[in-house]
């Protein structure tokens, strides 16, 4: 594989477009089109191509990945603030049971025993543990197999 068609390789997994990656690529722009289809023809082309394209979904994952736990770590530190406004605390709870497919927690179903402002902060932490917990159990046991069809 020459130079140009390795760059054209690299953007066409960019772009998805033959005729802008041969151009890219330094073929002329009156025979980018056929270049482009002609190359993708090729399987030494087709195989570095899905290369590029699995390098760039790697890269993907890892930036969203980075940028999930950066999302989780802010709202972890919303929740942990005792001087953050409680309707935050209760929304950046919500959006983790949100992120880890847990529905939110039905109010009418928990019976508030205790004022939660005469807690200290170790003990809002546990009764939110344990509220998660219970929602994640409940979660579990409402969750059913979907229709699997005949055997």
């Amino acid at each position: 594989m020459n130079e140009r068609q390795e760059r054209f390789c690299f953007e066409y997994a960019a772009s998805l477009n033959a005729t802008t990656a041969a151009i890219e690529a330094g073929y002329s722009e009156a025979s980018a089109y056929s270049q482009g289809h002609d190359l993708l023809k090729k399987p030494e082309i087709q195989a570095k191509v899905a290369q590029y394209l699995d390098e760039r979904r790697l890269q993907q994952a890892r930036q969203f990945t980075l940028a999930n736990d950066q999302a989780i770590s802010a709202l972890l530190e919303i929740i942990s603030n005792p001087r953050a406004a409680a309707q935050a605390r209760v929304s950046a709870a919500v959006a983790i049971l949100d992120r880890g497919g847990h529905s939110v927690i039905n109010k009418s179903l928990i019976k508030a025993e205790v004022n939660v402002n005469e807690l200290s902060h170790e003990q809002r932490a546990a009764r939110l543990a344990y509220l998660l917990e219970l929602a994640r159990s409940r979660r579990i046991a409402s969750d059913t197999p979907g229709d699997a069809g005949p055997d």
